[in-house]
C-alpha cells in the first residue's frame, strides 16, 4: 500500500474540506475489509480521506512538510491499529483522533529537540495572517478551530474526537474564536 499525496493540496488548508455525499455509508464495509488484509479496501480509505486528514495537520502545525509527514503517521497508525477500531464511533473520528495525537506528539518532540523548525514562507498575505493569529493561540484552541473549520466537524463530533464533554467543546471553542479574532486584529493592524 503506498501512502502518498498526491497533487497539492495546499489549497485546502483555509477550506472546509467535507467528503462527498455517502462516504460515510460504506465505511464500515471497507473497514471490515480491511482488518481482514485487503489492502485495496485500505488504500480506498486512505484516498477518501487524505485530503481532510493533511488539512487538518496543516491547520494544526501551520508546516506543509510536517504535515505531510504527519498524514503518513495517521494513516501508518491508523493501519497497525484497525484490528482495534472498535467500530463504537465512526471510523473518521477515529481517524482524526490518531491525527490529532500525531500533531501534538509531534509538538512535544519538537519543544524537546534544541533544533528549531524552518520557517516557512507565507504564500499569501490573509494565509500569512490566518496561520500567524492560529500560532499565537493555545493548543486545545488551535485543536478545535482546525476541527471545526477544517474538516466541519460537529460538536459532538469534536467531543468524541476530543475525548471531551460537548459542553467544553462548545464553551472551548467560543473562547477560541475569541483569542482567533483578537489575535488576527492585532496582526493585520501592526501590518503596513
Amino acid at each position: 500500500m503506498a501512502l502518498t499525496q498526491e497533487g497539492d493540496t495546499d489549497a485546502l488548508a483555509l477550506t472546509a474540506a467535507v467528503p462527498g455525499t455517502g462516504v460515510g455509508d460504506d465505511d464500515s464495509a471497507l473497514v471490515a475489509r480491511a482488518r481482514l488484509g485487503d489492502s485495496s479496501a485500505f488504500d480506498e480509505l486512505y484516498r477518501r480521506y487524505r485530503d481532510q486528514v493533511y488539512t487538518l495537520c496543516l491547520n494544526m502545525c501551520g508546516n506543509r512538510d510536517e504535515a505531510q509527514d504527519l498524514l503518513q503517521e495517521t494513516f501508518v497508525h491508523a493501519c497497525r491499529g484497525l484490528s482495534r477500531f472498535g467500530g463504537r464511533a465512526r471510523f473518521t473520528t477515529w481517524l482524526y483522533r490518531i491525527a490529532v495525537n500525531a500533531v501534538r506528539d509531534s509538538a512535544r518532540r519538537r519543544k524537546r529537540s534544541p533544533v528549531p523548525p524552518p520557517a516557512q514562507a507565507p504564500d499569501l498575505a490573509t494565509v500569512s495572517h490566518v496561520r500567524a493569529a492560529l500560532a499565537r493561540l493555545r493548543q486545545e484552541h488551535r485543536d478545535l478551530l482546525a476541527l471545526r473549520y477544517s474538516l466541519s466537524l460537529s460538536y459532538q463530533e469534536m467531543a468524541e474526537c476530543l475525548r471531551w464533554p460537548v459542553g467544553r467543546v462548545r464553551a472551548t471553542l467560543h473562547r477560541a474564536r475569541g483569542a482567533f479574532k483578537e489575535e488576527y486584529l492585532r496582526i493585520v493592524e501592526a501590518k503596513p
